[in-house]
């Protein structure tokens, strides 16, 4: 697999496919995101220092019956302009969710039907 098909069919862009799991029906692509592109999610500083990771998994579109999820190691950084300690933004989830939002409309979208 390749970064081009997170992209292409899951909208996820910026980030470094590392491996796929395959587990109880389920598929897990785990990516990671690149230390340089990190910004402070609060005031977008690319100057930050990494305090650590926080592993999230968010569900995603399935793939024909198995359902899809994707793992992300999100970092955590320290932002001297601000002084917070804080995880960078995730643009394809929002904040608090488990899901992804190509997922929440494709959820949406079924509702109605």
């Amino acid at each position: 697999m390749s970064t081009s098909l997170l992209y292409h069919a899951f909208g996820i862009r910026g980030y470094e496919y590392t491996r796929t799991d395959y587990q109880g029906g389920q598929v897990t692509f785990t990516i990671r995101q690149d230390p340089k592109t990190c910004r402070c999610s609060a005031c977008g500083s690319p100057e930050v220092r990494p305090r650590g990771r926080v592993e999230r998994r968010f569900r995603s579109l399935p793939i024909g019956s198995r359902a899809t999820f994707v793992a992300l190691p999100i970092p955590r950084v320290q932002c001297p302009a601000c002084q917070l300690v804080r995880q960078v933004e995730v643009p394809f989830a929002d904040p608090r969710r488990s899901y992804t939002n190509p997922f929440e409309r494709y959820a949406l979208e079924l509702s109605r039907a």
